[in-house]
């Protein structure tokens, strides 16, 4: 997965809150719901070695493991 690439998360991710104003009717559980579609901003590097930073739609941001996020190749059409 190279720098540009649309990737969705593979699953729910349970998160750590950076902003409260992400999550306006106080849920208890913090998650970025499975199949949340961003681009890739940065590939893991020294400082964060297996991390990729990816900008959700929506504008959030979140640095996120392989194992989170998957291609996105768009919506399947049945």
């Amino acid at each position: 997965m190279e720098v540009g690439s649309l990737v969705m998360t593979s699953r729910d991710i349970h998160t750590v809150p950076m902003d409260d104003s992400l999550y306006p009717n106080g849920r208890g559980t913090r998650a970025i719901a499975k199949g949340t579609v961003g681009i890739i901003l940065e590939r893991p590097g020294v400082a964060r070695e297996r991390q990729f930073l990816i900008n959700f739609v929506g504008g959030h941001q979140w640095w996120m493991y392989h194992n989170e996020i998957e291609p996105y190749f768009g919506e399947k059409n049945v």
